[in-house]
């Protein structure tokens, strides 16, 4: 187990303590993995550059295509001064941070993540965060704490129908099961947000509007989860709590037309996403979100009056800009396939298993956030690690348990993944800052994944036996 986990170790005290730029740090952790798979397991050559090249295209595709897409649709209402009527729509709501946090963060992040996934529920709220003022560290934070649990049903629901895929369990049932059981981490988030926001005094003055945020997206997504499947929890909750706030928000003067020109790029991002789900419910291919957001943020900076020539050279200047994001991205997607393929993954959750014996509950959301801090995604992990959960399990409402709590641990682990971490500085112009933002969030994520971790312990009592 020792040698399984130092790549990892590698990675995380090259970014904390040594502070190295982001891409060094992974290009590090990867030379350490790739020697140790080659010289130590005897993974192959062949089978070593195989890992990097799905590592570093699966980082380039899909998820590189989804921060580039999303970036550069933030660039797009920059450069039109869009931006500026955005800023004026949110304050005519309300000039307080924390209801702004809420809002953006908390709403519009979870439909993202419903809708699309693969980091757009990070990159455009914090994007918009930082474009209305909010600062750039606390929106990073705000959109991270956001983006845990409500992970297992991103993507139109796609991390739960994976692991229903590999686990062979109803879906209806883990559906329900997941949701229920992330009701007091997911609970936690908004109170999380306001302290991020504005500290203690946050949560004491704004305790209300943190239940109300609750209470809009809970009550919606688990009534989804638990009637109608995966696919729907995250977008009917974010524009619950999004209505929400709308209604609770004050009215100002403000010319509505301008505020529908300044919004087009992401209308057109939700109309064409929507588009794309009812289109794969129909049984045609899913088009990558990537795709769809760039589109769409072609068509909405055509609307705003902007030429395809100046939008070929935003589009370079993004690429250009955060092009060690993403070899950062690719390098960490690298070392996860390698050290999948040459076995230091499984060795790693093995040993949790049989360390922890009759305490496995304390453990199981371990194991997931083990498995979303290695790939970035809710879906990896679940392929990773959502049957070796559920076989831990002596009884069938055990195993069910167990796999949920994977998907859970999954959703929490991307708070501190170096993918995450890299996307949240890059949309928010602290490229150079992910040691100080993995510091800030490793707090937040010890207390969601403790909430979590009593939750799984308190579903495993009244497991029938």
């Amino acid at each position: 187990m020792i040698t399984a986990i130092l790549p990892i170790a590698v990675l995380i005290v090259a970014l904390t303590i040594l502070k190295l730029p982001a891409w060094k740090a992974a290009l590090s952790a990867f030379a350490v993995g790739a020697a140790e798979a080659v010289f130590i397991r005897g993974l192959s050559a062949s089978s070593l550059a195989n890992c990097a090249a799905s590592g570093v295209s699966t980082g380039l595709f899909p998820i590189g295509l989804v921060i580039i897409a999303a970036l550069f649709m933030y660039s797009i209402t920059v450069e039109s001064g869009a931006i500026g009527d955005i800023k004026a729509g949110l304050a005519s709501l309300s000039d307080d941070r924390c209801f702004m946090a809420l809002l953006v963060a908390w709403g519009f992040g979870n439909f993202m993540e419903g809708m699309a996934g693969f980091g757009t529920a990070v990159a455009i709220p914090c994007s918009i965060l930082v474009g209305v003022g909010f600062d750039p560290m606390k929106a990073v934070l705000c959109c991270l704490v956001a983006n845990t649990t409500p992970t297992a049903f991103g993507s139109v629901g796609v991390p739960t129908m994976v692991l229903a895929s590999e686990t062979s369990m109803d879906l209806s049932l883990l559906s329900a099961k997941i949701a229920f059981l992330q009701l007091a981490p997911t609970a936690l988030s908004p109170f999380l947000i306001l302290f991020i926001t504005d500290g203690w005094r946050g949560v004491r003055e704004k305790f209300a509007l943190a239940l109300v945020a609750d209470a809009a997206f809970l009550v919606p997504w688990v009534a989804v989860a638990a009637t109608l499947g995966c696919e729907l929890p995250d977008i009917v909750g974010g524009i619950a709590a999004m209505g929400a706030f709308a209604m609770m928000g004050r009215r100002g003067a403000l010319d509505m037309k301008r505020q529908m020109w300044a919004w087009m790029p992401f209308a057109f991002v939700v109309v064409v996403l929507a588009l794309g789900s009812v289109l794969a419910s129909l049984g045609m291919k899913r088009i990558s979100p990537g795709f769809l957001i760039l589109a769409a943020a072609f068509a909405g900076g055509l609307a705003q009056k902007l030429s395809l020539p100046r939008l070929a050279a935003l589009l370079f200047g993004t690429v250009r800009k955060y092009a060690l994001a993403l070899l950062t991205i690719c390098l960490v997607l690298a070392l996860a396939r390698t050290m999948g393929e040459s076995g230091m993954t499984t060795t790693l959750a093995e040993s949790l298993v049989k360390v922890s014996g009759k305490g496995y509950p304390f453990l199981s959301g371990l194991v997931g956030a083990l498995g979303g801090f290695m790939t970035g995604s809710g879906t990896s992990s679940n392929v990773l690690f959502g049957m070796l959960q559920a076989s831990v399990g002596s009884v069938e409402a055990e195993k069910l348990l167990y796999a949920a709590a994977n998907v859970m641990g999954a959703g929490i682990g991307k708070m501190v993944c170096p993918q995450s971490i890299v996307l949240g500085c890059a949309a928010a112009g602290l490229a150079g800052r992910e040691s100080e933002a993995m510091k800030k969030a490793f707090a937040y994520f010890v207390a969601v994944l403790s909430v979590a971790t009593a939750s799984v312990v308190l579903f495993s009592v009244f497991v029938p036996r």
